[in-house]
């Protein structure tokens, strides 16, 4: 087995993380070439799955030949040709495939997306408008109105991985070829159809948050302050960019804000990383190249002359809304040490001087981010027995509660009481809200049943738990005195993943 290649860039802050959850990302040669940042990351080495030596040894054990002299290349030189060519062609085909299988996962995604009469289109289409009207006002932190889009997208793409509905749309001829990985494809089909609608609602909405607490206003006084401090008063050891370099810079910090995707901005930000330690080591005479305990500084130097309030909230963004599974790669450690040098620009403090090492403040942040992300990264839920209510009135501090199909709405109240905390459970009741239509469930009733029947007839349908002689902003029309010939669905039911009972994704 290769030897792991482990990154020269750790800084001797991270603490209380194990090495493990930080592995080196590898990536193709193909994508290095894309991306055009695989001198950041470490090395890996090319794969030569055409080298001359192995097309060479597959004509060993042949008969030999017995050509005239005169004619002994030409012969073994089409051959050759023709072995490189039919190998090229292979893996042509290959990736081909796996190109043409991608699309359509992704073609097919988007279809269940944009058609409201489907269960997964109903959902989507309320919880963009939901975001894109008021959803600001129900959550008291920008921390958990990211975290209810990215339940959403988590729970939405494990429903359709495991769905049936793709399952045409993923069946490849392609035998012998690597089973693709379904879910990236997923999330990234998903991030299209959910982040980029929302892209400008959510911004507007962070910069509210942050405009409204005060970070704001701190993270711009101090970038003034630390915008006139010397080199060495920043703790600068290293080489800094210089300003053809700083305004590279900005132009790639200007394409991760426009991102809507974070694993694009991801992408921006590896290579703005990779830029800054290129102008580290540019006129540098050590024997090692600088390392990340040299980078910190560098890092808030650049970032005290760009525009520092996107860079705040871009870093949020990734943050939060990053898939788990990006998390454990260089993508995920160089993001905690961009949020641990705006955290320190923000609590800058003139009294304190600059060290090369994160606060402990910032790495307590850090530690708590990365076990909220990525404790229940492999927790998969049962769908299909889940039900989502909200309190009061639809999408308002919605909870998520383990219903089968047979559970009756007498137990399913039972249930949101000791949720919600509320001690007169017999005043209150489950409420199915679909269209224009309020009703009132009958305790005999199973929930998960009528919610079947509700889609079947197309639209979507809320659950709501509230006391039963209020009124919500759907008109009633009676309540729902019997279900007769419901039965399951076969699609999983899909809903909002409520906060409270979430700790991570």
């Amino acid at each position: 087995s290769r030897k792991e290649t482990r990154s020269p860039h750790r800084v001797s802050w991270v603490e209380g993380i194990s090495a493990d959850a930080f592995p080196c990302l590898k990536k193709a040669r193909s994508e290095s070439l894309l991306l055009n940042d695989s001198l950041l990351l470490p090395l890996i080495p090319e794969l030569d799955s055409l080298s001359i030596s192995s097309v060479e040894d597959e004509g060993e054990g042949l008969p030999p030949a017995t050509p005239s002299p005169q004619k002994r290349r030409r012969p073994s030189s089409i051959t050759f040709t023709h072995k490189v060519l039919h190998r090229l062609s292979a893996v042509s085909s290959a990736l081909t495939g796996f190109l043409s299988l991608e699309r359509r996962v992704a073609k097919r995604v988007q279809e269940l997306v944009q058609e409201p009469s489907s269960d997964v289109g109903g959902l989507v289409q309320n919880f963009v408008e939901h975001i894109q009207h008021g959803a600001r006002s129900r959550h008291p932190t920008s921390t958990e109105l990211l975290q209810e889009i990215r339940h959403m997208i988590t729970n939405l793409k494990g429903y359709l991985v495991e769905s049936s509905e793709l399952r045409a749309a993923t069946y490849c001829e392609y035998v012998d070829a690597e089973e693709p990985d379904l879910g990236s494809v997923v999330e990234d089909a998903l991030c299209k159809c959910i982040l980029k609608p929302l892209r400008d609602t959510v911004y507007a909405q962070l910069l509210d948050f942050h405009t409204e607490d005060g970070s704001l206003h701190r993270l711009r006084g101090n970038q003034l302050t630390l915008s006139q401090q010397s080199l060495e008063e920043l703790g600068v050891a290293a080489g800094v960019p210089d300003g053809p370099c700083l305004e590279r810079i900005q132009a790639k910090l200007s394409l991760l804000h426009q991102a809507y995707s974070p694993k694009k901005k991801e992408t921006q930000m590896l290579k703005v990383c990779k830029m800054l330690y290129e102008a580290m080591n540019l006129h540098c005479e050590k024997a090692e190249p600088f390392g990340a305990d040299d980078f910190l500084p560098v890092l808030i130097y650049m970032l005290v002359r760009c525009d520092v309030v996107s860079v705040q909230l871009d870093v949020e963004y990734m943050m939060e809304l990053m898939d788990p599974s990006q998390l454990q790669g260089e993508g995920g450690y160089y993001l905690t040490t961009w949020f641990g040098a705006l955290y320190h620009i923000e609590n800058f403090r003139a009294a304190f001087t600059i060290t090369r090492q994160i606060s402990v403040e910032a790495q307590r942040s850090i530690h708590q981010w990365h076990r909220r992300r990525t404790i229940h990264h492999h927790h998969r839920r049962n769908l299909q027995h889940t039900l989502y209510v909200s309190f009061h009135e639809p999408f308002n501090n919605q909870k998520t509660i383990s219903v089968p199909p047979n559970m009756t709405t007498a137990l399913v109240c039972a249930a949101c009481a000791e949720k919600y905390g509320v001690s007169d459970g017999a005043a209150y009741g489950l409420f199915s809200v679909s269209n224009s239509s309020t009703q009132l469930l009958t305790e005999d009733s199973c929930p998960q049943k009528v919610r079947a029947d509700l889609l079947q007839r197309g639209g979507s349908v809320n659950f709501v738990y509230k006391p039963k002689n209020s009124t919500l902003p759907a008109s009633g029309s009676g309540p729902l005195r019997e279900t007769v010939n419901l039965t399951e669905s076969h699609n999983k039911p899909l809903e909002r993943v409520g906060i409270e009972q979430l700790e991570g994704d």
